[in-house]
């Protein structure tokens, strides 16, 4: 593709000043709590994992747990404790250095987007996914501003699932925003001691709430 990024590319677009307004921690503390909540996974791939903080969250957690980045900046700079556990790969161009059928849980926050060559991603995606693994996808809604010159999609919701169905993969809308959000907030409140019952009642609320709320897409592919 002409306008496929390549490496000179990649190191300037996501360098530094790119990574300068990234979320830290507890933020992905609370992601790492969900994803283990919700999914159970003993395998997990982070796409775009830029520093690597998931990846540790979720192995000081027990799981699993890989990235992969485009950025020299990003995994050289990562935290010492997880950088063997990070790797370096161009999402246009590059096969993942995993076997097929590695993973329960492949992760991409905020970094779709940025995917030029989507077909060979969703080929080496369905690759690595376990048949009955699933893949968690948030990416700026349709109609957002672009925030720099790397954000190269903003679809809608249908339109990533006309891109993804194409593709052999089942795609449902999932909006976990305000639960882990909520969970942050509630903490010191102890919610998590609640009876089940109520803490089920709080999550949908939270639920409904993030659907009508929520300014990003988020949904969940599966292999068909």
């Amino acid at each position: 593709m002409d306008d496929m990024y390549d490496d000179k590319d990649l190191q300037r677009l996501y360098d530094k000043e790119y990574f300068s307004t990234r979320s830290r921690p507890p933020m992905w503390i609370r992601r790492a709590e969900f994803i283990i909540e919700k999914f159970q996974p003993t395998t997990v791939l982070d796409i775009g994992c830029a520093y690597g903080e998931l990846v540790k969250g979720l192995r000081d957690m027990g799981v699993d747990a890989y990235g992969v980045d485009g950025s020299d900046y990003a995994i050289n700079n990562s935290d010492p404790s997880v950088k063997s556990k990070l790797f370096k790969v161009n999402l246009n161009s590059d096969k993942f250095p995993f076997d097929d059928k590695t993973f329960d849980v492949v992760g991409s926050f905020y970094s779709v987007e940025h995917i030029h060559n989507i077909d060979f991603f969703a080929k080496e995606l369905k690759r690595i996914l376990k048949d009955d693994g699933i893949s968690w996808f948030l990416t700026p809604d349709e109609g957002l501003e672009q925030r720099n010159e790397t954000d190269v999609f903003t679809n809608t919701f249908k339109e990533w699932q006309k891109i993804f169905e194409e593709r052999g993969f089942k795609i449902t809308k999932f909006s976990p925003h305000e639960m882990m959000a909520l969970r942050g907030k509630l903490g010191k409140f102890k919610f998590y001691l609640l009876p089940k019952s109520i803490q089920n009642i709080i999550k949908k609320v939270a639920y409904d709430y993030s659907n009508r709320k929520m300014k990003d897409t988020s949904f969940i592919l599966t292999k068909n």
